[in-house]
């Protein structure tokens, strides 16, 4: 059994000894376990399940009962006006040290402070997974951020230490996300990932290292749907190739290309074609290097026109299905394309006029 397993056993454990529904979470108030609720559950605690960690608001308020401090259970009283119930915090402490907390749902005060001084054995073996989990992370995160750096004898240093502690495969994939209006991506609920997955912060950036036998898309998708909820209006998500463990800068390189070359959305690198050019320059260096008079002309001219152009050569040239996606007539579509040659200056029967142009729109529109 592995130890998310053995965690979700001891906090159903828990909740059946105290006879109250229980939700626990790691230092950082990422949801890692949660047992079952019936009918008794509020509106914070249905957030926190379904968001998979606690609300900032939440957080706060809970903070200004000093959790943090406690060192024993501590009641947190409801508030009917808002629809909170009561209920206990225990805090999940090592060695003196609190790595997370558990929640006791207890509406009809059923649950007493002697009840919860019986739990102690299992919430002692639950303070030995967070510490043994949150020890771990500390180690690597750093290790993880020079792996992926620029400089190349830290890179090398870093790698040879994951590998020495078992966390580095010979064959990784890298995923970097990051939300689409800006500001950090946050923490990653790594509860949530394969235990052989390495999180870190790459700048404002999250980024992941990925054993090269698990799916790298299927891992982004999961750690983007556990951001998701921080950010409304999305995160862009790129997947690298797979590369090996001492090159992950080249994987991390490829995952950034990927996630600039478009919005909200997972991209693989393996499937960028022509934007995998994003890996070797910023986008307005890029932009500024394959656009030419004839491509500024076309961009200053009707949006319709560079829309039609991209989309006829993005099909292949296909008028049938081009036409098709823009909803228009086919006449009207041969219309449009000779209004592209006579405002730009392309020629679209040249292949090489219609290279330089569908990189100009892909590149640098």
């Amino acid at each position: 059994m592995n130890a998310a397993d053995q965690v979700q056993d001891l906090v159903d454990a828990i909740a059946e000894a105290a006879g109250a529904p229980v939700t626990l979470e790691d230092r950082d108030l990422l949801l890692v376990a949660s047992s079952g609720h019936d009918d008794v559950i509020d509106d914070v605690r249905r957030s926190s399940i379904l968001r998979r960690r606690s609300d900032p608001l939440v957080q706060r308020l809970f903070a200004g009962f000093g959790i943090a401090r406690a060192t024993g259970p501590l009641r947190i009283p409801g508030d009917p006006a808002v629809g909170r119930l009561p209920r206990w915090c225990l805090p999940v402490r090592w060695r003196g040290v609190t790595y997370g907390y558990l929640w006791l749902l207890d509406p009809h005060d059923r649950v007493r402070v002697e009840d919860l001084e019986r739990l102690h054995d299992a919430l002692d073996l639950v303070a030995a997974h967070l510490a043994t989990r949150a020890r771990a992370a500390d180690r690597t995160t750093w290790a993880v951020g020079e792996l992926l750096s620029t400089e190349a004898g830290s890179r090398a240093r870093a790698a040879e230490e994951l590998q020495r502690d078992g966390l580095l495969p010979a064959t990784v994939s890298v995923v970097a996300l990051a939300p689409v209006d800006g500001g950090p991506a946050g923490v990653v609920n790594g509860w949530l990932l394969p235990r052989s997955v390495l999180v870190a912060a790459v700048g404002h950036r999250a980024a992941l290292v990925v054993p090269a036998p698990l799916g790298a898309r299927e891992v982004a998708e999961r750690a983007a749907a556990a951001l998701s909820s921080q950010h409304p209006a999305g995160l862009a998500v790129g997947v690298s190739g797979p590369v090996a463990a001492g090159d992950a800068h080249t994987g991390w390189q490829q995952a950034d290309a990927a996630l600039r070359s478009g919005g909200a959305g997972v991209r693989e690198w393996e499937r960028l074609g022509a934007l995998r050019l994003n890996a070797v320059a910023d986008p307005a260096t890029l932009g500024a290097a394959v656009r030419d008079e004839r491509a500024r002309r076309l961009l200053a001219a009707e949006p319709e026109l560079a829309l039609t152009a991209r989309t006829y050569l993005d099909l292949a040239g296909s008028a049938q299905r081009t036409a098709a996606a823009l909803s228009i007539h086919r006449q009207t579509l041969y219309h449009r394309l000779r209004r592209v040659e006579a405002v730009s200056g392309y020629v679209l029967d040249d292949g090489r006029d219609r290279l330089a142009l569908h990189l100009a729109l892909v590149l640098g529109g």
